[in-house]
């Protein structure tokens, strides 16, 4: 049997075990070379590649853990850019730290002249020229990632589709997507442009927008909380990542006079005392089921009156990590996607995860 079938989207699937240590990168689409790592008597063991498990299971079974393990790569986005790049190195500590493979990803479309009507369309050879450019980029990325992690399982993709449309399907056998923040690139445009919100809300996976911050992955986790849906999602998250990396947590929520009915005017000494009794008592209670199961994460409480966006990014300089909800009514999606100049993902001190409920 071949180590690889195409299945028509452009992108090659793995129908064997992906066994030992699997360098997946070259110059086709999510080529891959795989090594064999099989013991002498132990024919059946197959240690799967990224997993870090071995798995004494007949071939059928073999191919069948290979499938579910593809459900659990981080899929970095890259475009060339610096951020991209930065992206895909921290993406890569993130795969060792959680024990998935990574996907190298990029979009390219066919580039077309609007010269009046009808458009027309570039030459071939432009066209062919363009595509292995994207391939040699995903290629080097690659490189440089295997360079810093020898042992991690690594494939690219050329996708012929917007990066938007792009990142959308791939989300839905990811476990996480990641993609940098700064740069030109179609791949930043699709979070940062219009479609920003569109995107995230699409996503059928937690998003990550990578910012370059001092504080590592040895640093506190720190979630943002609304009592939303999607906030709910952001914490189980938080408690997640924070059990695996070894770390604790800090669960920050604003609040602020008109989410209370006071717009016009602001609350008293006495009102003041009053709301932030009451949001001490909601974050107790958002955390509260989450706390039980994971016991050895330990976490700070932190309630201010404010801007939610204003008080994450403050306490984001001491953090590895924000995780936050994606959209809903909560103050924390409002500060993330609405008008206001402190817009989290642009300003935070370290990479921040966006959320979709469940």
């Amino acid at each position: 049997m071949p180590a690889d079938s195409h299945d028509g989207t452009g992108r090659q699937q793995a129908t064997r075990p992906v066994v030992g240590t699997a360098h997946r990168h070259g110059t086709g689409a999510d080529s891959s070379r795989y090594t064999d790592d099989r013991r002498p008597g132990a024919s059946n063991a197959t240690t799967c590649g990224g997993l870090g498990a071995v798995c004494s299971r007949t071939r059928n079974e073999q191919e069948t853990i290979v499938i579910l393990a593809a459900h659990q790569k981080i899929v970095v986005g890259v475009d060339g850019s610096a951020g991209s790049i930065g992206a895909a190195l921290w993406a890569a500590t993130l795969a060792e730290r959680v024990d998935s493979p990574l996907l190298i990803a990029t979009a390219v479309q066919q580039p077309v002249i609007y010269m009046g009507e009808p458009a027309a369309v570039v030459p071939k050879e432009v066209w062919d020229e363009q595509r292995r450019a994207s391939e040699h980029m995903v290629t080097d990325v690659a490189a440089a990632v295997l360079a810093r992690h020898p042992d991690l399982a690594v494939s690219t993709s050329v996708e012929e589709a917007t990066a938007c449309t792009m990142m959308v399907e791939l989300s839905s056998t990811a476990r996480m997507l990641v993609v940098g923040n700064s740069g030109s690139g179609p791949i930043v445009s699709a979070l940062f442009g219009s479609t920003a919100q569109e995107t995230s809300n699409a996503a059928l996976c937690p998003v990550i927008v990578w910012r370059e911050g001092d504080a590592g992955f040895d640093a506190p986790v720190l979630v943002g909380i609304d009592g939303s849906a999607t906030s709910e999602a952001a914490v189980e998250q938080a408690f997640d990542l924070a059990s695996l990396f070894g770390v604790s947590m800090i669960a920050a929520l604003a609040w602020n006079s008109w989410s209370h009915g006071a717009a016009l005017s602001p609350p008293g000494p006495h009102d003041s005392t009053e709301i932030e009794r009451e949001q001490q008592m909601l974050l107790s209670e958002c955390l509260a089921g989450w706390a039980e199961k994971y016991p050895d994460v330990s976490v700070e409480h932190v309630v201010r009156q404010g801007n939610p966006a204003h008080l994450l990014v403050d306490l984001s300089k001491r953090a590895g990590l924000v995780v936050v909800g994606s959209h809903g009514r909560g103050v924390v999606a409002r500060a993330l996607f609405g008008s206001t100049s402190s817009n989290l993902t642009r300003h935070a001190h370290c990479p921040v995860m966006i959320c979709r409920d469940r």
